[in-house]
């Protein structure tokens, strides 16, 4: 509790749900013929799933992409356990939490601008990626 690695186990925890989710949603929606025609040709049951999740990439990236949204503006896991000690476990959505309810609406509103900033650069680089065909 109250150490960085905690954050980080907890924000995943919160992630994964979507993550698994919705990839999986993403991967039954393949037409069955993909990994019949992998199978056919000599693919391992590992090779197999990696050409589907090839097939599926854009909606893995839509996925990655949720998840991360979902972590970049949460608060209460990062409160719970990080704590928002200063040069520890302060982070960006804490100190916003922290600056606002001091009366500072001024600091909270600019650093917010600042996370939308980052996260619109992040979607606009997945999004870019995506146009380009994706990583291969």
């Amino acid at each position: 509790m109250f150490t960085q690695k905690a954050m980080v186990i907890g924000e995943a925890v919160l992630a994964f749900p979507i993550l698994a989710a919705l990839t999986l949603s993403a991967v039954q929606g393949v037409d069955s013929r993909v990994s019949e025609t992998a199978r056919t040709l000599g693919a391992s049951s590992f090779r197999t799933a990696v050409t589907m999740l090839l097939e599926v990439r854009f909606a893995v990236m839509g996925a990655m992409m949720n998840g991360f949204g979902r972590v970049i503006s949460e608060i209460g896991c990062a409160m719970m356990v990080g704590g928002n000690i200063a040069g520890v476990t302060r982070n960006i959505t804490t100190t916003i939490a922290l600056e606002t309810s001091k009366g500072e609406f001024v600091q909270g509103i600019a650093l917010g601008i600042v996370l939308v900033v980052i996260a619109l650069a992040i979607n606009f680089g997945m999004a870019f990626l995506q146009g380009r065909g994706g990583l291969r």
